[in-house]
């Protein structure tokens, strides 16, 4: 198979004939005598596009490693055709932005931090580096960051070189040559240089932007997290528009920013513990005004109302025998309390039965159960409410 792809890059068709076709229980595999689709390989995935008028969902490498295009089950192509190939330019470009993206970082990881790459990934959203290290600290990260940006202002052109392995082998490259037999060196002038089979893009230049996402510790290794090309020059026009929406609102200038949203977010805690705290007032005040000389106490919640300040108030009663209803759109939050001389009303024996009229769900340990029933028809909570109150006071 004369593999186009290595000759032009850039190739987006061109004309093959069908030398093989493999019909499976998922799809119709096809291979051609030359090919522009480049196949799944070296973290890369492979290309799509349309052989004639056929899809090509896939594209896989045969253990030969000749390009084995994917096409949906039953496709009627046959050996012989002869076919316009055309690949899906977006899909593929992009990938070819980021596999030059992956070798320019690894290289400069390399060259200027002695931190080795072990594997790497390229997604549909961001690209990977698994690093030889367990730790890595943020500034090395922030300098990775700032060098590859230097090194795509410099537009350093991506080369390729086809050496005996000997010849690779003398190179001293970061990582060790994996194939036998003579070896594709990519080199990015100046910047890194690897034996690779993968496609790029002809100048660092067309990367345009790398941004680092974070990284993460996976199986004792740093991984890194990046997004680069089209994606990080979208990302980083986004992320400026939302910045100066935020100084517009906050009246600040970018550089204040930071300390603007920490002063929001601590009064933000400020006043969400004053609401806790108001809402434990209200709620013991609320146990207390309606809790009678039984010790039986019945309440109706506004809609949205939290239960656990009432849940908070139980241990200060000695004696108790409480039910909160609480609407929660088309269903009813619930909670009951049973304590001090209340404790022996058999919560599974008589209160569940009852709950059961407003199928109601939920449970819990004495002296409070809570759940939610799915009714919200005053009548019959009303009607709960006193059936509670007949049944404990039996």
């Amino acid at each position: 198979m004369e593999k186009l792809y290595y000759q032009d890059t850039y190739l987006r068709t061109a004309e093959a004939a069908v030398t093989s076709v493999r019909h499976t229980d998922k799809a119709t595999e096809v291979r051609t005598d030359r090919t522009i689709f480049y196949p799944e390989s070296g973290g890369q995935p492979g290309d799509r596009g349309f052989i004639g008028p056929y899809r090509v969902i896939d594209t896989r490498k045969a253990d030969d490693g000749d390009s084995i295009l994917v096409l949906d089950k039953g496709c009627p192509i046959e050996e012989g055709e002869h076919l316009t190939l055309e690949i899906d330019w977006g899909h593929r470009y992009g990938y070819m932005v980021m596999h030059a993206a992956q070798h320019m970082l690894s290289g400069l990881l390399y060259t200027n931090h002695k931190i080795g790459t072990v594997a790497v990934h390229q997604g549909e959203e961001y690209l990977t580096i698994e690093t030889d290290r367990g730790e890595i600290e943020q500034s090395t990260v922030d300098a990775l960051v700032d060098e590859a940006n230097r090194a795509i202002s410099e537009a350093h052109p991506i080369v390729y070189h086809e050496l005996s392995h000997k010849d690779a082998e003398a190179l001293g490259l970061r990582r060790s040559i994996k194939v036998e037999g003579d070896v594709r060196i990519v080199e990015i002038v100046g910047v890194d240089r690897i034996a690779c089979g993968g496609v790029h893009v002809a100048n660092t230049s067309e990367i345009r932007l790398v941004q680092s996402l974070g990284h993460e510790l996976i199986r004792g290794h740093v991984r890194l997290y990046f997004r680069c090309g089209e994606q990080a020059v979208g990302s980083a026009i986004r992320s400026e528009k939302v910045i100066q929406s935020l100084n517009r609102r906050l009246s600040c200038r970018t550089e204040e920013l930071e300390a603007q949203v920490e002063a929001l977010q601590n009064a933000l805690t400020e006043a969400r513990n004053a609401r806790a705290q108001a809402q434990r007032s209200l709620a013991l005040y609320q146990v207390r005004e309606n809790t009678d000389a039984e010790g039986l106490c019945l309440i109706g919640c506004e809609e949205g109302s939290d239960l656990l300040p009432y849940a908070n108030a139980v241990p200060l009663f000695p004696d108790l025998a409480m039910v909160v209803l609480c609407p929660d759109k088309e269903r009813t939050k619930w909670l009951i309390a049973l304590k001090g001389k209340y404790e022996k009303v058999d919560f599974n024996g008589l209160i569940r039965p009852i709950l059961t009229k407003i199928n109601a769900k939920g449970g819990g340990r004495s002296p409070v159960f809570q759940g939610v029933a799915n009714c919200n028809d005053s009548n019959a909570l009303k009607g709960f409410m006193e059936e509670f109150r007949r049944t404990v006071l039996e």
